[in-house]
């Protein structure tokens, strides 16, 4: 791993900033700091499905516990701080909670939009704060939800919006070719919806046919899956209220200002690398083995061994047997599935409550060392 820490200078609007190649090297040197969860711990150990995590500005740990209905919230000991709702469709529970975020001051924002059809909003005490209503046509949200870093009760979503009208025509509302970034304000009644900015969508892959079996399947009329190595859209509140983001092949992070301006673009002299059929089917066998390891996890079985040429998954039976028509499937769908022409630089991009900016790039080797393995860390700092 490399470690290439580079300051940002401030800049005029739509200013590219052309910083160095040059990583630093870092001796990995990992250090457990704690562990939760427990079979024979105590009741707040024993966790269900953990949906989402967050940490708050210090440093607490939150634990979005879909099954228990709960959030757990634990210090930096290790120890429990407090248990935030529970099951019902009263103020400050919870029916079917799946995202969440902590704000620096701790604060908690859960949505619960298949549930009770809102978000819930507690206190830095844990105390319930509020219900904001999400209306009648949204239905769920698609992608990861970060705390607004403004100073509002709000939250940055790189994803989508799940509506009725994006339900019957999932081109409605966002331009062909555009990836949101919205924020939703959570402080009135009702959920505000703003976009922030739009990013570049690839060209979707369109409706998929496979056969498994003999039987054909078609997938993706709906709602098309990205294709094998399209750049993901990765974002990051900025102090401000602007946003950091990543939407294309290169490598590229766009700064934006509150009202959605690009005022600075942070470029490496990294090139996306032309996709061969080595590095494809590289991926699609890490791609299968991170199913197997998924599927078994959730089935409470060992983690499964995977032969990429045939799909096939290794676990105990009965329940091995199924994994492993799971994993054949999942070979066929990713076997014909499209994919784009470029490997993507960027695999992911945080930013901390200070603004600093952590970019996960790929390795230069793609086939050696996994092309989705072995990446690169970048702190740019912003002022």
């Amino acid at each position: 791993m490399c470690l290439g820490l580079l300051a940002a200078t401030p800049a005029a609007a739509q200013d590219i900033i052309r910083l160095t190649g040059e990583d630093s090297p870092l001796a990995a040197d990992f250090e457990e700091v704690f562990r939760v969860g427990s079979i024979d711990g105590p009741e707040w150990q024993q966790f269900g499905v953990i949906f989402d995590v967050a940490f708050d500005g210090a440093g607490n740990l939150y634990l979005l516990d879909y099954q228990a209905h709960r959030v757990v919230v634990v210090d930096r000991g290790s120890n429990l701080v407090r248990t935030i709702g529970r099951y019902g469709e009263g103020p400050g529970e919870f029916g079917f909670p799946r995202h969440l975020a902590a704000m620096a001051d701790g604060r908690v924002i859960v949505g619960d939009i298949p549930g009770n059809r809102s978000f819930k909003v507690f206190d830095t005490g844990g105390a319930f704060a509020r219900n904001v209503r999400v209306g009648d046509d949204l239905l769920g949200l698609r992608g990861q939800m970060y705390p607004d870093r403004s100073g509002r009760d709000a939250v940055v979503l790189a994803g989508s919006l799940v509506t009725i009208e994006t339900m019957r025509a999932p081109d409605a509302i966002v331009p062909p070719g555009r990836r949101p970034i919205l924020r939703l304000a959570l402080d009135g009644d009702a959920v505000v919806r703003e976009t922030i900015t739009y990013a570049w969508a690839p060209p979707s892959a369109g409706i998929i046919t496979f056969s498994i079996g003999g039987r054909e399947i078609t997938t993706g009329d709906q709602t098309p899956p990205p294709r094998t190595f399209d750049p993901g859209l990765f974002v990051g509140p900025l102090p401000g209220g602007g946003v950091a983001f990543s939407d294309s092949s290169a490598y590229a992070i766009k700064l934006t200002e509150p009202d959605g301006t690009v005022s600075r673009v942070l470029s490496r002299p990294f090139q996306p690398k032309p996709v061969t059929d080595r590095i494809l089917e590289a991926e699609i066998e890490h791609q299968l083995e991170e199913y197997a390891g998924l599927e078994a996890a959730m089935s409470g079985q060992p983690r499964l061994t995977v032969d990429g040429r045939t799909g096939s998954a290794v676990a105990p039976p009965p329940r091995g047997v199924m994994l492993e028509g799971l994993v054949r499937s999942r070979r066929a769908y990713l076997d014909a599935l499209p994919s784009a022409d470029e490997v993507p630089v960027v695999l992911d991009l945080r930013t901390t409550w200070e603004g600093r900016i952590w970019v996960r790039r790929r390795a230069e080797n793609l086939v050696d060392d996994g092309p989705a393995l072995t990446p690169r860390l970048v702190s740019v700092g912003i002022t």
